[in-house]
């Protein structure tokens, strides 16, 4: 055996056991990868809190815990008293309809009256019998409410899964605060990359995940309130609980806050409210639906380079890949494929203009 041989040998044996090390090390960390990236997407996007916070203190273990506090209070106490909220105003709903309901006669006939209107209109326009249009529309919302039942089951059922994994994600979260520094020497010391290479791509991962936090948040503010507002405009019940069922449902990419105004739209036109019906459909289209593409825009303005149509593949597609963790890591995959597609591109052509240069 040559003595070149040798370190080929062992270069290859060493990248071997690197891998084989790092699928275990990823089979080891499988479970926990969603509490991990979400402490990391809260961590990246309160860096400037932390950061402040730390420059007054000067105690990063101090700060890193007060910084912690503060994000499960920013978080907590809102959604706990969203809760509450929501729950308040169900239940109020809920004895307002059925006292309606009772002064008609039952659910079913209360049932009947709503649905009659718009069960009246489609036979009108498709000549199918009255009955049988009536029949499809009761079938479908049995189905929608069979599996909302079994939606609400699974998420009750899986209430200390997510406890747990919130309670993991506060403790990496704390630890990110604290050993930020060094595990970012540490990437930029183990990374195969040019040290400049490796922060851009570092900078590419934060600049997006801070620009989709903040555009969640901004988007869900607004619609939320937009939509809140159509609710009190048009004499709908809890405009409160829907703006904020809306700020939630602006999460979802292509149906997003229609799942609330089109109904209460369709409500409003099985009433007769055919003036307050289209004015709920174009403020849903025009204003609320529309605000996306003028809030969003602002918030990731010279943050990311993805447009509209990209940002919209990159949350389908993290949706469907990870669940509600994708529409973060969705972005973020597109953001470093694009980044290293721009890096690729530059190596190649830097010689070949250093090449011209040095002919010229």
């Amino acid at each position: 055996m040559t003595e070149s041989s040798g370190p080929s040998r062992s270069l290859i044996a060493l990248t071997a056991l690197a891998v084989a090390a790092a699928a275990l090390v990823y089979v080891l960390l499988l479970p926990f990868l969603h509490p991990i990236f979400f402490a990391l997407v809260l961590a990246i996007a309160a860096q400037p809190l932390y950061h402040a916070i730390s420059s007054r203190l000067k105690r990063p273990a101090l700060s890193a815990i007060l910084t912690t506090f503060l994000m499960i209070t920013a978080v907590l106490v809102p959604l706990a008293m969203l809760t509450v909220t929501i729950i308040n105003e169900a239940g109020t709903t809920y004895n307002q309809l059925a006292q309606q309901s009772a002064e008609k006669g039952g659910w079913g006939q209360y049932l009947n009256d709503l649905l009659d209107p718009p069960v009246q209109w489609v036979a009108a326009k498709t000549g199918m019998p009255a009955p049988n249009v009536q029949a499809a529309v009761l079938q479908r919302m049995q189905t929608m409410s069979s599996s909302l039942l079994q939606w609400s089951g699974s998420l009750l059922g899986n209430l200390t899964s997510t406890l747990g994994d919130l309670v993991l994600s506060i403790f990496v979260m704390f630890f990110l605060f604290l050993e930020g520094n060094a595990i970012w020497a540490g990437i930029l010391r183990w990374m195969p990359l040019p040290e400049s290479r490796t922060r851009e791509l570092l900078q590419t991962i934060s600049d997006a995940i801070v620009a989709n936090v903040y555009g969640f948040v901004a988007v869900g503010v607004v619609q939320g309130v937009l939509t809140g507002l159509a609710f009190w405009f048009t004499g709908l019940h809890a405009p409160f609980l829907w703006g904020s069922v809306a700020a939630i449902c602006s999460l979802l990419p292509l149906a997003g806050t229609a799942i609330v105004w089109a109904p209460a739209a369709l409500i409003l036109l099985a009433h007769g409210a055919w003036g307050k019906a289209l004015f709920m459909l174009l403020w849903g289209i025009l204003a609320i639906s529309m605000s996306d593409n003028i809030v969003r825009p602002m918030v990731l303005s010279g943050r990311t380079d993805m447009n509209t149509l990209v940002v919209f593949f990159a949350l389908m597609g993290g949706l469907q890949a990870f669940g509600f963790i994708g529409l973060f890591a969705g972005p973020v995959i597109f953001s470093v494929a694009i980044a290293v597609f721009r890096m690729l591109r530059e190596e190649y052509t830097q010689p070949m203009v250093e090449l011209e240069i040095k002919q010229a």
